[in-house]
């Protein structure tokens, strides 16, 4: 984690789940989290995250924490087997971590390939409507381009009788 260069150690490296770090402080500021992958990609996977330290609502206080918490999802295509087991294995940490996890659990909902496969059609089917629309605004406007530019040879053909602009 890099977080903002007013806290003291503000690089910190977190080896083992849970992946999370608690400071007390005041702001608001991006943070970045490069994350590295024991059988993974070698440059890591770097996310950002716009860190809020009070509270969305309400008068702040030191009696009770403000969490900021965001979830990314990262996606494995083709996974060497030691990558998965070790997903696996942390999952399973998660799983079994406690209170901490159980607050979370309920904002992770859980796959479902079919739902998942429709939203992708869908948006396959809006993003091809929408090069469509782009392809047929381009055409057009190559059209009167040619014209413009037929039109422009004309006037400048020998012969032409000039029109002064002014």
């Amino acid at each position: 984690f890099q977080l903002h260069p007013s806290f003291n150690n503000p690089t910190r490296v977190i080896d083992t789940a849970p992946f999370h770090v608690t400071e007390l402080g005041w702001g608001e500021f991006e943070i970045s989290i490069k994350i590295f992958f024991h059988e993974g990609p070698e440059q890591g996977v770097e996310l950002k995250h716009l860190l809020a330290l009070f509270p969305k609502t309400g008068e702040p206080t030191m009696k009770k924490p403000v969490i900021s918490e965001k979830n990314d999802e990262l996606v494995f295509n083709a996974p060497s087997e030691a990558l998965l087991q070790r997903i696996q294995l942390c999952n399973s940490r998660l799983a079994n971590a406690g209170p901490a996890w159980g607050q979370i659990e309920p904002f992770f909902a859980p796959l479902n390939e079919h739902d998942e496969l429709l939203r992708m059609q869908a948006a396959q089917r809006r993003v091809q409507a929408e090069a469509e629309l782009l392809r047929e605004e381009f055409e057009n406007e190559d059209q009167a381009h040619a014209l413009l530019t037929e039109e422009v040879r004309r006037l400048e053909a020998p012969g032409q009788k000039k029109i002064s602009p002014c």
